[in-house]
Parts: structure tokens; sequence; C-alpha cells
């Protein structure tokens, strides 16, 4: 099943390319939003109904803390230090495995799959 998705500027424009060619429909913020503020992506993904993917740790505290309307899902990624490929690779199985992220606040790291749900619009 296709999802549609916003990756934020941080995120590999490999992956992008990669799951629009297995069906996805992903904007990249690296071309279309370059420079915005996060406050500016959380708002396109929610009007765009995309899930929000990152390695950006700063929308968890604009979602829970400022209390901002989250997108229909956002992944964050926590990646230690690796190799791209490694990056890639991981990357790769995470969305092979095709979880469930519409609807939560994900956390993903090697060896941890973190959600929260998030209110219903």
């Amino acid at each position: 099943m296709s999802e549609r998705y916003l990756a934020n500027e941080n995120f590999p424009a490999a992956i992008v390319r990669w799951l629009r060619e297995q069906g996805d429909d992903v904007a990249h913020a690296a071309e279309t939003l370059a420079g915005v503020s996060d406050e500016v992506v959380l708002r396109v993904a929610l009007e765009q109904d995309r899930i929000l993917l990152t390695f950006d740790r700063d929308f968890g505290q604009l979602v829970f803390q400022q209390r901002r309307p989250p997108a229909p899902g956002v992944v964050v990624f926590r990646l230690a230090q690796q190799s791209p490929a490694a990056t890639l690779s991981f990357l790769r199985a995470f969305f092979l495995s095709q979880p469930t992220v519409r609807g939560f606040f994900t956390v993903v790291s090697p060896g941890l799959f973190r959600q929260v749900p998030l209110a219903p619009r």
C-alpha cells in the first residue's frame, strides 16, 4: 500500500527516490521547502495529509510541548553516526517492514520502535 510522506530537509535523497520507486508519494523539503522552519514543515505535512519523516528531534517538542497540530504521523529516526550505506540499509528495512505510522508519533532506532498515538484531528 502506498503512503504519502513529507521527508524533512535532512532526510536522505536516496531514500526519497527509493520510496518513490516503490510507489509512495513523497515530497522532499529539500526540493520545495529548503530553509523553512520546522513549524512550517509540520504545517505543510498536516495541510497535505503527509506523514513527516525526519531525523530532527525538535518535532517532538513542537508536537508535545508546544502543542502544535501534528502531521497525520511523524517518524523520527535516531541513528548513531554510521556510514551512509548502513543508514540507507536501515531505512530501507524499516519501510519494507510496512509499519503502521499514520496516527502515531514514532521514534525509530536500531533495536527501538516506540509509538505514541496522536490526538485525532
